[in-house]
């Protein structure tokens, strides 16, 4: 079974990234119920989609909000800065 803190910073970063893939498609949030819980599954992560599923079938038998599950085949690698053409040096000594 999945350690619940590397799903937890898993699920964390799904979460921004889907975030912003939202505000980027803005059609992809007429899709999502209002209050829904949105759950993961990662193509290649058998064991984090299990521990999802089964957080998202707690909430459906909570009778709380609509369930939308999100399949996403991987995460593209992180983009780097975004600074332009930094000069790091040293700081005057302080008198």
């Amino acid at each position: 079974m999945i350690d619940v803190h590397d799903f937890a910073k898993k699920q964390l970063e799904l979460t921004v990234e889907f975030g912003k893939y939202v505000f980027d498609n803005p059609e992809a949030d007429e899709q999502l119920p209002d209050g829904a819980y949105v759950y993961f599954e990662l193509a290649g992560e058998p064991e984090f989609n299990e521990y999802s599923r089964s957080l998202a079938e707690s909430q459906r038998k909570q009778g709380g909000a609509p369930v939308v599950l999100v399949r996403i085949q991987g995460l593209a690698p992180p983009q780097g800065s975004r600074l332009i053409a930094p000069v790091i040096e040293p700081a005057p000594a302080v008198a």
